[in-house]
């Protein structure tokens, strides 16, 4: 489908975008709350009280987030999570060759009409050594999980989400959701004249993005 295909370039962490090599191309990451929105543009909150104003792109793709439970996962959830390489702590996970274990900051259970989106690992900016990983679950020992990309041993992160690992459910949305007060993770792109959304993250029922 034509919007999954414009989900996956603008994530900026699929793998076809990885492979042309077009790291300057990939959006910005803006955290923050909705202050205020019209139809063509909207403004964010950050953290430290100032504000941004973004213009929001004719395609953007909107993702809601949702309370999710651990419980819901199973082999061959798709899935997605930010994580942290944990030093040089292997995984528990058995298999023939070793794995970095990864510590969970988050995790996203997607849902099964965005399967493949963004497939894949790579850095991420939430915090200087995070990177991000979106596969299915292939493997689960206890609280860690094994995140699948790829049909080589090495295209897996094995990821420990611990108890007070925010743990959500992602689905599809719409501009509706882009509300004042709502709690969002923008991916713009910043052009000559205007900053742009290409997509945007929305919590639900009082849920902050952990992104």
């Amino acid at each position: 489908m034509k919007w999954l295909g414009a989900c996956l370039l603008a994530l900026g962490v699929a793998a076809a975008g990885s492979a042309l090599g077009q790291k300057a191309a990939e959006p910005e990451r803006v955290r923050g709350t909705v202050a205020r929105v019209d139809a063509s543009s909207m403004v964010i909150q950050l953290k430290d009280g100032n504000s941004v104003r973004v213009a929001l792109a004719q395609n953007l793709a909107v993702f809601s987030l949702s309370r999710g439970s651990f419980a819901d996962l199973d082999f061959g959830t798709y899935v997605g999570s930010v994580s942290e390489r944990m030093g040089d702590t292997y995984s528990p996970i058995y298999r023939d060759s070793l794995s970095w274990l990864h510590r969970g900051i988050e995790l996203r259970i997607i849902d099964e009409s965005l399967r493949g989106i963004a497939v894949g690992h790579t850095k991420w900016d939430l915090t200087k050594e995070s990177v991000i990983t979106h596969g299915w679950v292939d493997d689960i020992e206890e609280r860690v999980i094994s995140i699948k990309y790829g049909p080589t041993d090495q295209e897996e992160t094995d990821v420990e989400i611990g108890r007070d690992i925010p743990v959500l459910k992602m689905s599809l949305g719409d501009r509706s959701l882009l509300k004042p007060g709502a709690h969002v993770v923008a991916g713009v792109h910043k052009g000559p004249d205007a900053a742009v959304a290409v997509f945007v993250f929305v919590g639900k029922e009082g849920v902050v993005p952990p992104l």
